[in-house]
């Protein structure tokens, strides 16, 4: 086993340890007493930028050029949303709801065929065109925050319109606080995939990001611009605007089949 494939795997065990033993915890009432979640995110994070800067000096550039590379990308910026807006959108369970998607992504992108091989021979490195793809990437983990944070929204009303009211209740955000929560990570990662597509008109002809890569972002960047609109109009419920976050990330993640 290398290196990068035990790195991997550590985080990926991290991740799914410490969903279970959060939800675990809040079954039983006990989720303000116990951190051990928190430590293990934390840990799987240090283990993905472990994995992240081992396979760089692997392939010799940033490890973004093959599809269970980029779902570890995203897996990585997933969490580090996290850690920069969970605090300030007052989404202490987001963490919670996050770990078993990174775990799933990670495990997904170690069991596709060829996972983590070589790239083909290495050709010139044009700056903008790295800063395009990662910047695009970290607006795809908004996407996936803004599907999960929809789905935190969901189960709670569920909850609500079933009078099912267990532990785990008292410790998601108010309704309220979801929906802005979900609308602000769509609007972030809108604004972040307009950058990364702007970007774009600034490489010369000879190095631009063309054929299907370019046309399903400006697909996804369409399909999320009308979703902003929509929630930020107050044209449909908030219940719709939660299964539109979570039904709209499956553009951008099958793009990621398509075009890798």
């Amino acid at each position: 086993m290398t290196i990068t494939q035990l790195l991997l795997l550590l985080a990926t065990l991290a991740f799914a340890g410490g969903a279970v033993h959060a939800f675990v915890a809040l079954k039983a009432g006990r989720w303000h007493q116990s951190r051990w979640h928190w430590v293990l995110i934390l840990v799987g994070f240090a283990l993905q930028t472990g994995f992240l800067y081992w396979r760089g000096r692997e392939v010799g550039q940033c490890p973004m050029k093959s599809l269970p590379d980029i779902l570890v990308f995203i897996s990585w910026s997933m969490v580090l949303l996290y850690f920069l807006v969970g605090s300030a959108y007052r989404l202490s369970l987001l963490g919670v709801f996050t770990g078993p998607m990174v775990a799933g992504l990670l495990a997904l992108s170690a069991g596709l065929p060829g996972a983590f091989g070589a790239y083909p021979a290495k050709a010139k490195i044009v700056a903008l065109v790295e800063l395009h793809v990662a910047v695009a990437l970290v607006a795809y983990a908004a996407f996936a925050m803004a599907a999960v944070t929809g789905v935190m929204y969901l189960l709670q009303e569920r909850m609500l319109k079933s009078h099912k009211i267990g532990q785990m209740f008292f410790q998601l955000p108010p309704i309220r606080e979801l929906a802005r929560a979900i609308l602000r990570l769509v609007l972030l990662g809108l604004g972040l995939l307009s950058v990364a597509l702007g970007l774009t008109f600034a490489l010369e002809p000879s190095v631009a990001v063309t054929g299907s890569k370019v046309v399903f972002a400006w697909g996804v960047w369409g399909l999320y611009a009308v979703i902003a609109v929509l929630m930020w109009r107050h044209v449909m419920a908030p219940r719709r605007m939660a299964w539109l976050a979570v039904a709209g990330f499956i553009l951008p993640f099958v793009s990621l089949w398509i075009v890798s």
